[in-house]
């Protein structure tokens, strides 16, 4: 292998943790001399390496929520949110560990573990299908007007393909992503609590490591260095964001935000290593009604991701739908469609402790209903 692809697969620690928390979560052991760097990850679709965080709860919704975002979720969706409600004081999140995988990422690790000698032939039987893990977690202080929180998420990818460059042969295309960071949120209302405004910073460190090589040369992960991860940098970004409430028996709701404002540049950790990928641009409006009762509350949300096309110009992969039924704000049911894909999900708040699990789609092509990767996402809460 050249030196530029042994430079290319390099990870760090942040990997290993990755794959602990993946066998963890579901439940069996993957060899950590193997498991680990083969999940070194990949290309995803764009719009995925440029999550910072993702939250369970709007996962099963079609990722729905700028228009209603309210609480924790409000910090990275919609900071304006954090404007709503009364008093001072609103909700302390001590962890909210997140976890996602593909679905075929369980059956995927145990074939290796199993056929230790052949990664290249277990990997050929996946052609076309995209193996993602995903790790989030955010913890913060949320008063009105106000919030402070840090957040880490780490996502891992791997896509074996029909490499035109090598002739047809099959070829590995991989990414890995970690941002950890701090976020300050400061929203305030206006006109009666009908309109609110905020914004929100975050300062980061995060890093990227790419892969592109042929799938004869994907045995080589087995010997992989784990010291230091290709592509590591510093960087703040600022995301600004408005909600309007209307009136009406439907309570609808408007919300705008503007996500990495002028675009977020990395400075490298390293003379010897390039930074990080840019941050680009986003606009995102979202639109949504929740007409309700006093014991239960239906919400039908809208959203378009991406107005000014700054990642993809395809308008069904950027138009995300959702809807939720709750019952007294402890049991809920969500679904929704997002890239063509439809999701669903559930939820029971206990207050203290809160429970996300549901399934989603991501879809891995340029069009929509042409790859799509079926994933299983999990959040624990806990706070008060």
């Amino acid at each position: 292998m050249s030196p530029q692809n042994s430079l290319q697969l390099s990870t760090n620690k942040s990997l290993g943790k990755l794959c602990t928390a993946f066998t963890r979560y579901s439940g069996f052991y993957i060899g950590m001399n193997l498991g680990c760097l083969f999940f070194v990850a990949t290309t995803a679709a764009a719009e995925d390496s440029q999550r910072l965080y993702r939250s369970a709860y709007y996962l099963g919704r079609g990722d729905t929520g700028l228009a209603l975002a309210d609480d924790a979720e409000a910090i990275m969706y919609n900071p304006a949110g954090v404007a709503q409600g009364k008093g001072v004081y609103k909700r302390v999140i001590l962890v909210s560990p997140t976890i996602e995988f593909s679905d075929d990422a369980r059956a995927l690790a145990k074939e290796i573990e199993n056929d230790k000698s052949d990664l290249p032939g277990t990997l050929v039987k996946r052609i076309g299908k995209n193996e993602h893990i995903g790790v989030y977690n955010l913890t913060a202080i949320v008063l009105r007007r106000a919030s402070l929180g840090v957040f880490n998420a780490e996502t891992t990818d791997i896509l074996v393909y029909k490499s035109p460059a090598a002739g047809g042969l099959e070829g590995v295309k991989a990414r890995a992503i970690t941002s950890n960071g701090a976020v300050f949120a400061l929203a305030q209302d206006f006109l009666n609590q009908r309109l609110f405004v905020g914004g929100n910073i975050k300062y980061m460190h995060r890093g990227e490591a790419k892969l592109d090589v042929n799938i004869t040369d994907a045995d080589a992960l087995k010997n992989m260095k784990s010291d230091e991860l290709l592509g590591t940098g510093m960087g703040a970004s600022v995301d600004l964001g408005v909600m309007w409430k209307l009136q009406g028996r439907l309570q609808p709701s408007l919300g705008a935000t503007i996500n990495n404002v002028g675009g977020t540049y990395f400075t490298p950790s390293s003379e010897l290593a390039p930074a990080p990928s840019p941050l680009k641009q986003l606009v995102n409006l979202g639109f949504a009604i929740q007409p309700g009762t006093k014991s239960s509350r239906f919400k039908i949300l809208a959203e378009y991701w991406d107005a000014t096309n700054s990642l993809d110009s395809n308008i069904m992969k950027k138009t995300h739908l959702g809807a939720e039924l709750s019952v007294r704000d402890v049991v809920g049911f969500t679904g929704g469609m997002a890239q063509g894909w439809t999701s669903g999900g559930i939820y029971i708040d206990l207050y203290l402790l809160r429970l996300d699990g549901g399934i989603y789609i991501q879809e891995m092509s340029d069009r929509v209903g042409v790859r799509p990767d079926k994933r299983i996402f999990m959040r624990l809460t806990a706070g008060f």
